[in-house]
């Protein structure tokens, strides 16, 4: 069964985080009307995002960064829902922000774009984020947020359908052009045995403990997973390894390669979810406002970033409350070994 959604002005941004939302993490299918006659008629499972509403239906208030297309600095205010700080708060709506911009806002990098003319070409800070600013940046929160709106729709319409997902532990190995045959990382000795444990969304207390305690043996004895997912960059992919990667230039050039995957997402300073999700997602180009063929892969962490830890069970410590925000939400867990020689103590 369809949802439908009106607005008074259908937007490219509007299209593409709806799509994002409801069709990609939700799976179920999205569609439109700004038509207000055709939305009162209609009888399927429906909801109102815009400035006023328009009788008593389901209703979130807009802010106006998804009808506009032009990049611009945001006023953004927010607001507390349950125990997290939000962006965009709104008030008279059925959420106390916008969820719909605050995703946009997140997963578009917009506030990259902002930056750019001050970053003279050094990377972005983790530190300069709203996400990390609002203690949000360890969480996929646009997917926490997508399960709650499911929630919300689900008891106003529980005739409504949405598909499955599943988690998945996903570790990549990062293979440079000029060594390629180079060990692997120190990191990879633990993945074999999460591969095989995280597939139990359930797992207690003492299984991870135990799991701890035998992943640092895993770490100490130097065992090796076998079969690390690699990707080996050609040379207009060499911003995924390079100490800069610039929003929007670096994506800019890898659609213009035609680039169809990309595993750059990430900060190299800081574990979590830079555009907010856990969820693949094509990038959405602002300059242009619109959606690309580019498939964004994001990384949850990396080996340089995780074995900076004092201790391996800080290091595994950190993990485990990664993996478990994103089991929470059955997502992909992205874990990038880029090559590093630090030990934890």
């Amino acid at each position: 069964m369809k949802l439908l959604a009106y607005v008074p002005l259908l937007t490219p941004r509007i299209k593409y985080i709806f799509s994002f939302i409801f069709n990609d993490v939700l799976k179920t299918e999205i569609g439109f009307t700004v038509n207000i006659r055709e939305f009162v008629d209609s009888g399927l499972p429906k909801f109102c995002y815009a400035a006023q509403p328009i009788g008593g239906e389901l209703f979130f208030k807009s802010t106006n960064l998804l009808l506009e297309h032009k990049i611009s600095d945001q006023d953004i205010k927010t607001s507390i829902f349950g125990e997290l700080k939000v962006p965009f708060a709104v008030q008279k709506s059925t959420l106390p922000f916008d969820v719909f911009a605050a995703s946009f806002y997140f997963l578009s990098r917009y506030e990259e774009y902002l930056s750019q003319g001050s970053q003279k070409d050094q990377p972005y800070a983790a530190e300069n984020s709203l996400q990390y600013q609002l203690g949000l940046l360890k969480l996929p929160v646009i997917d926490e947020w997508a399960l709650i709106l499911k929630n919300i729709l689900l008891k106003q319409f529980p005739a409504l359908t949405f598909g499955q997902k599943y988690f998945s532990f996903e570790p990549l190995h990062a293979a440079y052009p000029a060594a390629r045959n180079n060990s692997r990382n120190l990191l990879a000795n633990a993945l074999d045995y999460f591969r095989s444990i995280l597939q139990d969304k359930t797992s207690k207390h003492a299984e991870k403990m135990a799991g701890i305690q035998q992943v640092s043996s895993s770490l100490q004895s130097g065992s090796l997973l076998e079969n690390p997912i690699r990707f080996i960059p050609s040379p207009d992919h060499q911003h995924h390894f390079d100490t800069v990667m610039l929003m929007p230039k670096s994506y800019v050039k890898l659609t213009k390669n035609n680039t169809i995957n990309d595993y750059s997402m990430y900060y190299k300073d800081k574990p979590g979810f830079r555009a907010g999700t856990c969820s693949p997602f094509p990038w959405y180009d602002l300059q242009l406002d619109k959606k690309t063929q580019l498939t964004v892969h994001p990384i949850a962490a990396t080996d340089q970033v995780l074995l900076r830890n004092k201790s391996t069970e800080a290091l595994l410590v950190q993990l485990h409350e990664l993996l478990d925000h994103v089991k929470l939400v059955n997502g992909h867990f992205y874990l990038l070994s880029l090559g590093n020689d630090i030990r934890p103590q």
